[in-house]
């Protein structure tokens, strides 16, 4: 199996470990210093892993992500992938928290990882964080406190 292929199954099982609640193993699948540059500072490292999904998870426990697209080119994997869920929980973002709205979600995202040695090193995304916003029910921009 070339590196490519490793690569490429290295992502794939991160995905799995994400639809299977398994934040064990997808602590596992990256390095302890992880570079999120999808994240805020305070999120990095597994540390941030495990931080961000455990907040993903309690607002959307049917959160999942099915793999549209899987590309792989020397040490990077890039996944297009549609997130789905339905928020019952809040968001607990550190600098916008949002309630729960029941309201469902379904978007597509674009990942890239990097891998180094077997694991992922550095993660870079593409959310249209506005379109999820908008299904959830939430509008940032209001004036009367969001309704």
């Amino acid at each position: 199996m070339n590196d490519t292929t490793k690569n490429k199954d290295l992502v794939k099982g991160y995905l799995a470990a994400i639809n299977a609640r398994d934040i064990d193993t997808l602590v596992s699948l990256c390095r302890e210093d992880v570079k999120n540059h999808a994240a805020i500072p305070e999120a990095q490292g597994t540390n941030g892993v495990r931080t961000i999904f455990g907040k993903i998870w309690k607002a959307m426990p049917d959160h999942e992500v099915a793999c549209e697209d899987l590309i792989a080119e020397g040490d990077r994997v890039m996944a297009r992938i549609r997130m789905s869920g339905t928020q019952t929980g809040p968001l607990e973002f550190v600098r916008s928290p949002l309630p729960a709205t029941g309201r469902a979600v379904s978007t597509e995202q674009i990942h890239v990882f990097r891998i180094e040695n077997g694991k992922i090193a550095e993660h870079w995304a593409g959310h249209d964080h506005l379109g999820m916003l908008r299904q959830l029910g939430h509008n940032l921009f209001a004036t009367n406190g969001g309704k």
